[in-house]
């Protein structure tokens, strides 16, 4: 083989300094350009949601400020403010970002997308916003983006809550509906899907004073609207015996109407409920063993049916979960022993959600299972319930994890 000389590996190494030159000196030529040319078309943006803008001097913010927000601009002729945002869903390839006009009177001026690389276009939902004011009474989620919109929408109200603590513009009044609608993932969280959406359907129930009553999709509770004394109540009841009652304030009012809570938790048929599961937590049980529904109060999380365990040995508790996964919810057994150790789990149907449209993740059940064994809350991470490829499932057992071990604390017998 022949030895490349001296003089070629100085030849090359000639070479090599003279590209690197050239690159740096390139670098130093175009690196103001490329910064000028970002920066003029983010400044770009602030004039198109509002054209009518002076120019803009960018707002000094202080305090907790919402990670969706990365910039708030004043226009010097005083007609209001362009905030830039940026938000990720659970799709999203890379952030979407854009930029949001509010006049002083707390209308949304003008919209404009500076980036979005989700797979389905968004079409004219952007636009929907425009007039809206902080209770964005007018626009909803949009259908085939649901995760992206809902990002879209938490992003929105991001800024107005930036702009209204600044006093910068007017804060819009809400409706009962608006409110009632706002309370609703906040009192029954566990009936939240992946994107932070409540999935609840409209029940019919005898009751005069219920003006409203929902039931979850995923069968972990309760949703009804009360009317006592020309007031109205928002009352959550869970399937596991939690029961709480809110004015449109906001505040716990459950101890001041007992007699109100009460009524609210005989309307629903949670027998029916803990039947149905009944029978996905015996498959998680050795055969003969006995369950008895049991509850846990100020439980309103995944949990849909507790059952105390005899009968079969190291299990003390079996636990069914219906977290949302991709889409659907998923119907999960945890079986616990009486000091709150997970000793069995099985999931009712595949874990992985319509696994035949996915090719890329990686999930050895059997050893998931096995990791999941002996877990307590001091000792659970969502490391452990981690799945590559599959995100959302992955989210949805460890949010059950949870709960599991949140109605274990809180359990107390019928």
């Amino acid at each position: 083989m022949k030895r490349e000389g001296p003089k070629s590996i100085a030849v090359l190494t000639g070479i090599c300094l003279v590209v690197a030159v050239l690159l740096a000196a390139v670098n130093y030529v175009t690196a103001p350009i490329i910064a000028k040319s970002a920066q003029s078309g983010a400044e770009a943006s602030l004039y198109v949601v509002l054209p009518n803008a002076a120019g803009f001097e960018e707002e000094a913010l202080t305090g907790e400020i919402p990670e969706a927000v990365t910039g708030v601009y004043r226009d010097t002729g005083g007609s209001g403010y362009a905030v830039t945002l940026s938000t990720i869903s659970s799709y999203s390839a890379s952030p979407m970002t854009f930029t949001l006009g509010v006049s002083t009177d707390g209308k949304i001026t003008g919209v404009e997308m500076t980036n979005y690389a989700e797979s389905k276009d968004f079409g004219d939902y952007p636009s929907s916003y425009v007039g809206q004011d902080s209770t964005l009474s007018g626009v909803d989620l949009y259908a085939g983006v649901t995760y992206s919109s809902q990002a879209f929408k938490a992003a929105v109200e991001d800024a107005f809550s930036v702009l209204v603590e600044l006093g910068g513009v007017a804060q819009g009044n809400k409706t009962d509906e608006q409110i009632i609608e706002e309370l609703q993932p906040q009192l029954l969280p566990g009936a939240l899907n992946r994107a932070g959406a409540p999935q609840l359907k409209e029940m019919t129930v005898s009751d005069a004073s219920v003006r409203q009553a929902l039931q979850a999709e995923n069968d972990v509770g309760y949703i009804y609207v009360m009317e006592e004394s020309d007031e109205i109540y928002v009352i959550a009841v869970s399937t596991t015996g939690g029961a709480v009652c809110v004015d449109l304030e906001g505040t716990d009012v459950t101890a001041q109407h007992t007699d109100l809570v009460q009524r609210a938790m005989e309307l629903g048929d949670t027998d029916a409920i803990h039947e149905k599961n009944k029978t996905a937590a015996a498959r998680a049980l050795p055969e003969g063993a006995e369950l008895t529904p049991i509850s846990a109060k100020d439980q309103f999380g995944t949990v849909s049916s507790i059952y105390a365990v005899s009968g079969a040995e190291n299990a003390a508790y079996a636990m069914v979960c219906t977290p949302y996964g991709y889409r659907e919810p998923m119907k999960l057994v945890f079986v616990l022993n009486s000091g709150g150790e997970i000793t069995g789990f099985r999931a009712s149907g595949e874990l992985i959600q319509n696994s035949e449209y996915y090719s890329n993740y990686t999930l050895d059940q059997s050893a998931y299972i096995a990791g999941l064994i002996g877990l307590t809350k001091n000792t659970a991470s969502e490391d452990i319930t981690l799945i590559s490829g599959a995100t959302m499932t992955g989210d949805g057992v460890w949010a059950a994890l949870q709960d599991v071990f949140l109605a274990f604390d809180g359990l107390t017998a019928e």
